[in-house]
């Protein structure tokens, strides 16, 4: 049986990415940040998939979004292109207009199959990178922000076709990279993850109600 919002009260959020999505639910990543602002407003399912591309998730689209899931989400979250912008002839390369097709395929999944308004979509763009440190963390990658920008570019433009909600996490993070947002060039520290949990709080915040689900014991007799 499917088990509705209006049931529990609870806004179910899904929120689906790469490694930067997976490694949210660390103790200080960004997932975990906003379980903790929403608690008992929001039930979140993290589906990140560290080292995944927009193909990877297309081949597994069955077991990561089934077509008749348990229960409805509300809303949800999409954050790949990390993966995607390595430098060609590396097995988790996909080319601009293959990521431009992918990511449309998996907007219009969530659109269609699991019955998310597009305006109750996010479409993140992948951050810009920290390319001397990443170089040494992980040689020969090829990741540069020249091409993070083009594919940072085309999940914008697919958010505007789809009519989704986007924010671009490559402009915002380029703003405030000195302030030491990579532990690695790539992934996330602490002060990246409070940046990310504040755009995708913000965008939640304006879609669930302020009120706990179940009354504050305080208010119970």
């Amino acid at each position: 049986a499917v088990v509705s919002t209006q049931s529990t009260g609870y806004k179910r959020v899904l929120l689906l990415g790469d490694s930067q999505t997976q490694r949210g639910a660390s103790p200080h990543g960004w997932v975990n940040l906003i379980g903790d602002q929403f608690v008992r407003r929001v039930d979140i399912t993290n589906r990140g998939l560290s080292g995944y591309n927009t193909r990877w998730v297309l081949q597994n689209i069955c077991k990561v979004i089934p077509a008749l899931p348990a229960y409805h989400y509300d809303m949800a979250v999409v954050w790949f292109g990390s993966n995607d912008a390595t430098k060609p002839g590396l097995s988790q390369h996909v080319s601009e207009e293959d990521y431009h097709n992918n990511l449309t395929q998996i907007t219009c999944k969530l659109i269609t199959c699991m019955g998310i308004q597009p305006d109750n979509l996010l479409v993140l763009t992948p951050p810009c990178i920290d390319e001397e440190m990443l170089e040494c963390t992980f040689p020969g990658k090829g990741r540069t922000n020249t091409r993070m920008r083009r594919y940072a570019d085309i999940a914008l433009s697919v958010a505007q076709q789809r009519q989704c909600q986007s924010a671009d996490l490559f402009a915002q993070f380029q703003d405030h990279l000195a302030q030491g947002l990579f532990t690695d060039g790539l992934h996330l520290s602490e002060q990246g993850n409070e940046l990310v949990a504040g755009v995708v709080g913000g965008f939640l915040e304006r879609r669930v109600q302020a009120e706990m689900c179940i009354p504050d014991w305080k208010d119970l007799q």
